[in-house]
């Protein structure tokens, strides 16, 4: 990352840190935040690699002065961090910053000359409506994506210090494993970290983000603008549920459950109405009109790769509804909950 966008990250840190309590004003900051994002796909990875550096999770470069100049910095913060004040707190951000764009600069001269000249290119792969797809990334992860969703990552993904992709929507993944190179996943306000197993994630627009783990271990935290929460780490049969305000991990008797849709499976378990025929409309490529908005009311059902057909005479029973099909349009009248 270049030393404007990281004096503009930093801008932003300090602003938010002096508008402590000031909520209007923060709100101010965040936008900003998300504006400099969407200017450029290769904002989220530049952050995302100034955020491996950090972290050190990755094998540096064979180069004493190089490893020098680290264990420099990082006595350093580690120093600053034991002291308190929200003014320190700053100067160790700062610190931080400095230390990721000398070491972000090093490192890409050492192993990615060329890469360093170039901007990101972001490649994109969805499932329409009605459909399901499997996209092979180039580091050999295979990705299944549920009706509606998609996929993005940048094209040099194979070589990259951060495997970094973006999700909208569902999504099953199995990581090829490669401890050097994390991978992960960004999906609404939720950032999953892997270095190699399988895992769904459901993140659709507007609903919590659920991440839940079938093998392997994923730490899963909140990622607001690129800032992140502690994060919580998940085993096999759990789950992490969150959103940009709160995260929490539940236990699930089987994993399995969560990717039933990868063999046409639909499994409710007391989730609204409204959230079962937003999966329909997905599912089936078809829009549902009703008459009421089914307020508090919630269905349980399973379902095994049946036709719209049958999805719907089980509905009409459980909640007592009337419909009528038009080509794609699906017209609901009357219903209660049981």
């Amino acid at each position: 990352m270049d030393q404007e966008n990281w004096k503009f990250v930093m801008d932003y840190l300090s602003a938010k840190e002096n508008a402590s309590g000031n909520v209007q004003k923060i709100e101010q900051e965040e936008q900003k935040i998300q504006e400099w994002l969407s200017k450029d796909p290769g904002h989220q990875q530049e952050l995302d690699q100034a955020l491996w550096l950090w972290e050190n999770t990755a094998t540096l470069p064979e180069n004493d002065e190089w490893k020098e100049s680290f264990n420099t910095i990082q006595a350093s913060l580690l120093q600053e961090a034991s002291r308190k004040t929200i003014r320190l707190k700053f100067w160790l951000a700062a610190a931080a910053a400095i230390a990721a764009i000398t070491l972000f600069t090093l490192f890409y001269k050492v192993k990615h000359p060329v890469l360093q000249q170039t901007s990101i290119a972001w490649i994109t792969k969805s499932a329409s409506s009605g459909k399901m797809s499997k996209v092979m990334l180039p580091d050999s992860s295979q990705i299944w994506l549920n009706s509606g969703s998609s996929i993005s990552y940048p094209k040099n993904l194979r070589h990259a210090d951060l495997r970094t992709v973006k999700l909208k929507g569902e999504a099953f993944f199995k990581v090829k494993r490669d401890p050097q190179h994390p991978f992960v996943v960004h999906s609404l306000n939720i950032r999953t970290r892997v270095l190699g197993t399988s895992f769904n994630i459901c993140a659709w627009q507007g609903h919590q983000t659920e991440v839940t783990v079938l093998t392997g271990k994923v730490a899963v935290s909140r990622d607001s603008a690129g800032i992140q929460s502690a994060a919580i780490h998940l085993l096999p049969n759990q789950k992490a549920i969150g959103n940009s305000a709160k995260l929490q991990l539940e236990n699930v008797e089987d994993a399995r459950t969560a990717i039933g849709w990868t063999e046409g499976k639909m499994v409710f378990d007391q989730l609204p109405v409204k959230e079962v025929f937003e999966a329909l409309e997905r599912r089936y490529a078809v829009r549902i009109i009703t008459d009421q908005p089914f307020k508090g009311c919630k269905l349980t059902a399973k379902f095994n790769n049946v036709s719209l057909n049958e999805v719907l005479q089980t509905i009409q029973i459980s909640l007592d509804i009337h419909y009528t099909i038009n080509k794609q349009t699906i017209y609901i009248k009357g219903g209660k909950c049981n």
